[in-house]
């Protein structure tokens, strides 16, 4: 069997690394694989030894003929969508193009689907703009659901199918820990605290509508003064853009890893003693899960307009802090609720979240409540019985995702009913 995957999204590791790894499992069935991938993620391609194609934005609908002249090269048996939502917006909004030509080459398509779509809102905001994603999953045979993020079980309707993704990634060794460490320069003795953010957040401060641009500028201001409330032996590990707000951070703690492989990214994720994230889908969260690694997570649920709001969320909060108040008050306009910095995706998201497993593996914060986070931060990080705490969690979940079947017998289930032998 032949797959042809899309995989064109820009500027992340995630979703070819979600498709990479699934090719990888099916490889050992025998399954045959060829990407096509944006350039900027074309070293993962040559990693794998992997075949692919390159595409750009800048080809227009252009892209529809590149797809196709693959199509009957290759002469796959299916085309694999790597992550449903992610390949609507970036043909829908990058490609400015019909995202289901894939459809006119005539094959079963099998959508990836990061965020369990069939049970959440498909209401999105790219660019500072709510848009509606098409609901073609709908009316999809079958749907792969990758754990960790989704629930480890099929859904109600029985066409999303769980599946293990990441089998690779498992707790680094002591060595492999203080080798990564020592190539860092971090002193011995020290907690090193993972912060991750992407390119896409850094472009969203010149190319999003606000308050969407607002909050990525502004909002790394905020996590700063939080971060720097932690212990002074805490170092700060932060992977991908460096906001300006974190440049008050003391440069002495700050490790900047700006460029990344894959497997650098889990070596710099394995040796650190925390992750914090603010936002979702978090890359690094779902692998510190299975690299055993205990994270954070804060998301806004407060949405907040002028001083009403702000005495509103004080109650709610039970007191905010003078930063917190000072920060709020100098904010241009409404603050929003989100759950995807900057963006907000709450109707995605939320539900996601909700009585899902992975969500026992996490610390949990609001965002505008400092005391809790820097709290919940240090005690993730220096306390030992709630480490215990969220270490049994972690473990609790991986079993339930070990005793998940074989990824390539639920492929095969995948595909029994598309009429393609498996």
């Amino acid at each position: 069997m032949r797959l042809l995957f899309l995989a064109a999204l820009a500027k992340t590791l995630h979703e070819v690394t979600i498709g990479l790894d699934l090719a990888e499992q099916l490889a050992d069935a025998g399954i045959e694989s060829h990407f096509v991938v944006n350039p900027d993620n074309e070293d993962q391609l040559r990693a794998a030894k992997t075949p692919y194609t390159l595409v750009e934005p800048v080809l227009g609908e252009g892209v529809r003929d590149v797809v196709h002249r693959v199509a009957k090269e290759f002469r796959p048996d299916a085309v694999i969508l790597v992550d449903y939502l992610a390949h609507w917006m970036t043909f829908r909004v990058g490609y400015k193009t019909d995202p289901w030509f894939v459809e006119e080459l005539g094959l079963p398509v099998i959508p990836i689907d990061l965020y369990d779509l069939e049970g959440t809102s498909r209401r999105v905001e790219i660019l500072g703009r709510t848009m509606e994603v098409d609901d073609n999953l709908l009316r999809m045979p079958v749907q792969l659901l990758p754990v960790p993020m989704n629930r480890p079980r099929v859904t109600d309707s029985g066409r999303g199918l769980p599946y293990r993704a990441n089998r690779t990634i498992r707790p680094s060794t002591d060595a492999a820990r203080e080798r990564v460490r020592r190539a860092l320069g971090l002193p011995e003795g020290r907690k090193l605290l993972m912060v991750p953010t992407l390119p896409w957040q850094q472009l969203m401060q010149v190319h999003a509508a606000e308050p969407t641009r607002e909050l990525a500028a502004r909002l790394p201001r905020l996590l700063a003064h939080y971060l720097g409330r932690l212990p002074g032996d805490t170092h700060f590990l932060l992977t991908g853009p460096l906001f300006d707000g974190f440049r008050s951070l003391p440069e002495d703690r700050v490790h900047h890893r700006p460029d990344y492989t894959a497997p650098e990214y889990h070596a710099l994720l394995g040796a650190a003693d925390g992750v914090f994230s603010f936002h979702l889908p978090s890359y690094a969260l779902e692998r510190a899960t299975l690299a055993d690694v205990p994270g954070m997570l804060a998301v806004n649920n407060h949405p907040v307009d002028g001083e009403a709001g702000i005495a509103r969320l004080d109650r709610e909060l039970g007191g905010l802090t003078p930063e917190v108040r000072a920060w709020l008050a100098d904010h241009p306009g409404p603050l929003p609720d989100f759950h995807m910095w900057p963006l907000r995706w709450n109707e995605v998201l939320r539900p996601l979240l909700d009585a899902n497993p992975f969500t026992d593996t996490l610390a949990r914060a609001e965002l505008l409540d400092e005391r809790a986070l820097v709290d919940g931060l240090e005690r993730l990080l220096y306390d030992p019985a709630e480490r215990d705490r969220l270490a049994a969690a972690r473990a609790d979940y991986r079993d339930a995702v070990n005793a998940l079947p074989d990824t390539a017998g639920t492929f095969t289930e995948a595909v029994r009913g598309l009429g393609i032998d498996g």
